[in-house]
């Protein structure tokens, strides 16, 4: 392995002025600066990352928590910020916590230790505890699609309020009237937030709110099969459920197909988010979109560029998702 030290051999100059010269130093001469950087080309030098940020306190990475990377959604919201790390020549570590928050809090100590320069956190829920002791630290943080109680942190999310609306706007607007809702967890604001907006619907349209007919869960897809098999078990099922996010109507999906129950004909369907999977065909499904790639990339240049001195407020953006209506939703049977 090539050191400085080789490099400052082959030039005749010392490991110091080597240094200076691939960190650009303004007390480098262009002509020694540019000697070393042929040299260091030519030999194959790798600059030792890890070592330069114990010097520099830097590591030239931000940090990336997500509570459910196989959850499409989560990997687009990655694919924005990598996009942004990538132009600004900084590297991005991928933590999954599988919606636990022990593992959340260990992963955030984790990449404190890596001296990450900034973290971007879709995992932190309404009440967490661990939010508040991170933001008295100096390392700035930033929340994509959640939002916390607990500290006043910059964020980029979408209005569930109104998405959530249109979803089940659409379902009173094709006339029905028994429409049922799986949320995610409770102590997640995008999931309080599309309950909410589901029950204020239902209440200006005089329709009738059945606890049987709503529940929170997971946004996950098992979490979507246990509790659309329980709603269209019943003796009066719903003719229409909205489900939170597009994974759990996936698992309301497979749920219809072993009840022999025909979508949209029997069964009306709307998810949220817009993931790859929902336009195939044999799915088809009508949801509400949400710009998970811009909201990566938003927050990552934000925390980059406020990493760089170059912006310092807070960020407080609101996306607006939008209606996407495909095949999974039609008129009740009559």
């Amino acid at each position: 392995m090539v050191t400085i030290k080789d490099i400052a051999r082959e030039v005749g100059v010392s490991p110091s002025t080597v240094s200076r010269a691939l960190s650009d130093s303004p007390l480098i001469s262009e002509k020694t600066r540019q000697s070393v950087k042929e040299v260091a080309q030519r030999l194959g030098y790798e600059r030792n990352e890890l070592a330069r940020g114990l010097v520099m306190g830097s590591s030239g990475a931000v940090g990336l928590v997500v509570p459910d990377i196989t959850n499409p959604f989560f990997a687009d919201v990655a694919r924005g910020v990598g996009e942004i790390a990538h132009h600004f020549g900084c590297g991005v570590i991928l933590c999954n916590t599988a919606e636990k928050a022990d593992r959340e809090l260990s992963y955030i100590r984790l990449l404190r230790r890596k001296r990450v320069d900034g973290l971007i956190l879709t995992s932190a829920t309404m009440d967490d505890p661990y939010l508040g002791d991170l933001a008295k630290t100096r390392i700035p943080f930033i929340l994509v699609s959640r939002l916390c109680n607990s500290v006043d942190a910059p964020y980029v999310v979408a209005n569930d309020l109104a998405g959530a609306r249109l979803a089940v706007e659409h379902l009173i607007e094709l006339g029905h009237e028994r429409i049922g809702f799986i949320g995610g967890p409770p102590d997640v604001q995008p999931s309080r937030d599309r309950m909410a907006a589901y029950r204020e619907a239902l209440r200006e349209h005089s329709l009738a709110e059945k606890e049987e007919w709503m529940c929170y869960a997971d946004f996950t897809q098992a979490a979507g099969r246990t509790a659309g098999r329980r709603m269209l078990s019943l003796s009066v099922p719903p003719s229409a459920i909205f489900a939170a996010n597009d994974v759990t109507a996936l698992g309301v999906l497979e749920v219809a197909e072993e009840l022999g129950l025909k979508i949209p004909d029997e069964l009306s369907l709307v998810g949220y988010d817009d993931i790859t999977y929902a336009s195939l065909p044999r799915i088809q499904l009508t949801t509400v979109a949400q710009p998970a790639q811009e909201m990566g990339q938003i927050a990552g240049e934000w925390l980059l560029s406020s990493i760089e001195g170059h912006k310092s407020y807070p960020l407080r953006c609101v996306l607006n998702p939008h209606l996407v209506v495909r095949c999974s939703t039609a008129p009740p049977a009559s």
